[in-house]
């Protein structure tokens, strides 16, 4: 049976299922569902069966419901309604003031519970109403706590409501995990046992305040510890606090890191700026040891001279380590013998392993030559010794050996052929498996200290030399570090400081502009030049080399330049000369490496650079294969 209503202040027409077996019962109630006033649909059944059925078709927004049908009766009959129809209305119509039924029906989801007989028609349509308004109240109130829930359950960051004595009433997975427990275990639980020494007070001042935020260290069983940043929200309901919880430890090591790397680089800039500034200095020593060298009346006043030109070599040698340790040289591959780098840094070691270690160096003569820059063959080998230093706290041995090694095809990680091999060993604590795995990453580290790059800075220079590096440990039994650098033929590297003299002094007659803002190294370097039969002209800086090169009125063949100067810089000097003088070619020189002519925007061929200090044999070579190239 169906009966159409339209109410003129209400255009929402509602869809009612009237469940029913009494022929009286059913006639009465339809009839008063055709007031004015509604706005109703309704269809009747008699059995619950019926009622089943036409629920699997239909939804309609409320349900009045007779609890004693043929097939059915009681309490069951509302249950299986309520689990067929979760998102309609249900208004009971009993004919039995059962106040027990009642509130269990009310209770487990019915909206209304009315006696036959007790109501008219205006009562019925405003119960319908009312029941409908409060299923969908309960309905979005379920789907908002389904949706806050699903936000508590699925957050990343941990969040724990607390009882004003930080006892935990509700906690997510998040929360759990982060001190290492269950969401379950961690219910029940105080804050304060996960915290380090002293939180109960801060916990205490937290509660009294409305919000706060902060970090603490938690502890967990494991013995390990998390830096955990909280956010405080004081009574989100009556005597209950909100904390958020998010684990920052990563985020913290990551930022020490970054730390550790400005470091590293200020660390840098300083040392290159300080290897700037004592090349000068060692240039000007050089140079005019060189001159009282050359001007010597006896061989005792030469041979003083020689020892302080062989003392600037030493320390120019010092300052080209301060330069790789800065970052601030290009790579520049060379024939290298590598028992002769390791014994230019023979102090070195020494100073940096300290009295505790005892140092055995075992450096095979004529293992043969490998190419490679020297200073990152140099930075390799202090950053392993510094390793090994750092392995052994009380002390040990360490050996350095330097040895031919002939590699076979039943090694997969060391291609066949030949190799000088280098091997860093210890008697420190050793390494496991997992450890030297992961030792060559950058930022890893076993250390409380250090940045983590030492290890990977080297692997990187192996590998960009073309060589390969292994590493052998055992707990306790110490570790040993081998780097393979594959052998090259070639002649010797090193020439004797009397072979360079006899082969370098040449003499000349062009046109030389020197200009350094040096003003004892620039004179001594023109001194030097005009005992070779040059014409020089001296400029203390870009600006003043401009004006005297403006005024020459003759050609100048070769320019040699620093590139930082006061007033106008050496970029700027070096592209005047090129657009007024296209035929005159350019020696840079400079305190710094020669990457600082390509950071000053400088396109140069890398053979038209010298950097300081040099000895004027060399400065007389390189101006004597310029201009002897450009002829």
């Amino acid at each position: 049976m169906s009966t159409l209503v339209v109410d003129s202040r209400q255009t929402e027409l509602l869809q009612v299922l009237l469940v029913e077996d009494n022929a009286l019962d059913a006639k009465f109630i339809t009839g008063l569902l055709r007031l004015p006033t509604a706005t109703l649909q309704c269809q009747h059944v008699t059995r619950l069966v019926e009622a089943l059925g036409h629920l699997e078709r239909n939804h309609p927004d409320v349900i009045l419901l007779d609890l004693n049908l043929e097939d059915s009766a009681g309490y069951q009959t509302f249950y299986r309604i309520r689990q067929a129809a979760s998102r309609a209305a249900i208004l009971v119509l009993s004919g039995s003031d059962d106040e027990e039924l009642a509130i269990k029906t009310v209770r487990e989801g019915a909206q209304d519970y009315l006696v036959k007989g007790t109501f008219d028609g205006r009562l019925l349509l405003r119960s319908i109403r009312y029941a409908i308004e409060r299923k969908r109240s309960e309905e979005a109130l379920r789907q908002s706590e389904a949706t806050v829930r699903a936000i508590f359950e699925n957050s990343l960051e941990g969040i724990v409501i607390f009882a004003g004595d930080g006892i935990c009433l509700e906690a997510n997975s998040a929360a759990g995990a982060l001190v290492n427990l269950s969401r379950n275990d961690l219910i029940g639980c105080c804050l304060c046992d996960f915290c380090e020494t002293g939180f109960e007070h801060v916990w205490a001042q937290l509660s009294l305040a409305e919000s706060g935020r902060g970090q603490f260290w938690a502890h967990l069983k494991d013995g390990s510890r998390r830096l955990v940043d909280y956010c405080f929200t004081a009574n989100i309901l009556p005597g209950q606090h909100l904390a958020m919880l998010r684990d920052i430890t990563e985020q913290q090591d990551m930022e020490e890191q970054l730390r550790d790397s400005q470091k590293m680089e200020a660390v840098g800039r300083l040392a290159g700026g300080v290897a700037h500034d004592f090349n000068n200095i060692l240039g000007i020593i050089s140079g005019h040891a060189e001159l009282l060298e050359s001007s010597a009346s006896s061989p005792v006043e030469r041979g003083r001279a020689e020892k302080i030109i062989s003392a600037t070599e030493k320390a120019a040698s010092l300052t080209r380590q301060l330069l790789a340790f800065g970052r601030k040289q290009v790579m520049s591959l060379k024939l290298l013998d590598l028992a002769t780098v390791l014994e230019g840094l023979s102090s070195m070691v020494d100073c940096l392993v300290g009295a505790e270690v005892q140092i055995s160096i075992q450096a095979t003569k004529n293992v043969g030559l490998v190419r490679a820059d020297q200073s990152q063959m140099e930075q390799v080998i202090m950053n392993l010794t510094a390793n090994a230093r750092e392995a052994m706290p009380e002390g040990g041995t360490m050996t350095i050996t330097i040895d031919r090694y002939e590699s076979s095809t039943d090694q997969p990680e060391l291609p066949p052929g030949d190799y000088a091999r280098l091997s860093v060993s210890d008697t420190g604590w050793g390494m496991s498996q997992e450890i030297q795995s992961r030792i060559f990453e950058p930022f890893f580290t076993t250390k409380k200290t250090g940045s983590g790059l030492g290890l990977s800075t080297v692997y990187g220079i192996v590998k960009q030399s073309g060589g390969y590096i292994t590493v052998t440990s055992e707990a306790q039994r110490g570790s040993t570090f081998s780097v393979y650098l594959p052998l090259v033929s070639g002649s010797d590297p090193n020439p004797t400081p009397s072979e360079i003299r006899a082969r370098s002094h040449v003499p000349g007659h062009e046109t030389i502009m020197v200009v350094d803002n040096e003003e004892d190294l620039r004179n001594a370097s023109c001194e030097y030049l005009e005992s070779c039969g040059y014409r020089v002209l001296s400029a203390a800086d870009g600006k003043e080399a401009i004006e005297i090169c403006d005024r020459h009125t003759g050609p100048i063949s070769l320019l040699i330049s620093d590139i930082v100067m006061p007033r106008l810089s050496g970029r700027g000097l070096v592209d005047h000369v090129r657009k007024t003088r296209p035929s005159t070619n350019v020696l840079i020189i400079s305190g710094y490496a020669d990457d600082a002519v390509w950071r000053h925007g400088i396109a140069l061929d890398p053979a038209c650079f010298l950097q300081k200090p040099f000895t004027f044999q060399a400065l007389s070579a390189k101006i004597r294969a310029i201009l002897d190239k450009a002829h």
